[in-house]
């Protein structure tokens, strides 16, 4: 498949979702729940490991954090 300037590798689909739910861990608008954050922060890091993917690392300590209450950062692209 030929990439245009509006492709997204999975790498960074996986990035942008992680940060969507790290960004609503302190959204005041629209909250969630740490729990549903690791959940979901869990599942990706899961994917993303068994593609070999290089967010895993970055989503491994995200997910580390949430679990022991940390603020986390964004995942940089």
């Amino acid at each position: 498949m030929e990439t245009t300037k509006l492709s997204l590798t999975i790498d960074e689909a996986f990035r942008n979702e992680a940060n969507k739910v790290i960004a609503a861990l302190s959204n005041p608008n629209y909250p969630v729940e740490p729990a549903v954050a690791e959940s979901v922060i869990e599942s990706l890091h899961a994917i993303s490991e068994s593609l070999e993917l290089d967010v895993t690392k970055a989503l491994r300590i995200r997910l580390i954090g949430i679990r022991n209450h940390i603020h986390v950062n964004q995942v940089v692209t």
